[in-house]
């Protein structure tokens, strides 16, 4: 006597048929703050593009830093434009002319977009070479040197 098939199978497809992995994972869903990929799984996944759930405290303290730096370059050009110095960006210079706080709250609100479209996009590669993740990290460097300068540009004046 022949077996049948649902004998061989004794358990029941709970599949739904779709895959779940052909579509990314949303960075703005709940599973970015309670998700589980923090990175890749595979070795030979380390140059494809990926998003990933959770993101690394070092991460989010090097992002948080660079906001700080930028409020205080904001501050500190406000205060070299009182000493007749002048805003070089074209759309910063025109928020300056709409008043104090609508310069610091555009350079805030433009500065957390860029931010936040860098840390979702870390694992991805600029001109297929550099990682940039490399340029989130590189990024604080070359706020601090602007603050610095800037620092400097008072102390003269």
């Amino acid at each position: 006597m022949q077996a049948s098939s649902q004998d061989e199978y004794p358990f029941k497809e709970r599949r739904s048929g779709k895959d779940r992995r052909l579509r990314q994972t949303s960075p703005f869903s709940p599973k970015s703050l309670f998700g589980s990929r923090s990175g890749f799984r595979r070795k030979e996944d380390v140059r494809k593009q990926f998003l990933v759930d959770l993101y690394s405290p070092f991460f989010m303290v090097l992002l948080v830093f660079t906001f700080c730096l930028s409020l205080a370059d904001a501050f500190l050009t406000m205060k070299l434009m009182e000493l007749d110095f002048r805003e070089l960006n074209p759309v910063m210079e025109r928020c300056m002319e709409l008043g104090p706080m609508v310069f610091i709250l555009a350079k805030s609100g433009l500065t957390i977009l860029g931010l936040v479209t860098l840390l979702i996009l870390k694992n991805y590669y600029l001109w297929q070479r550099l990682r940039i993740e490399v340029l989130l990290m590189a990024l604080p460097v070359f706020y601090l040197a602007l603050v610095v300068y800037e620092v400097l540009m008072v102390m003269r004046s």
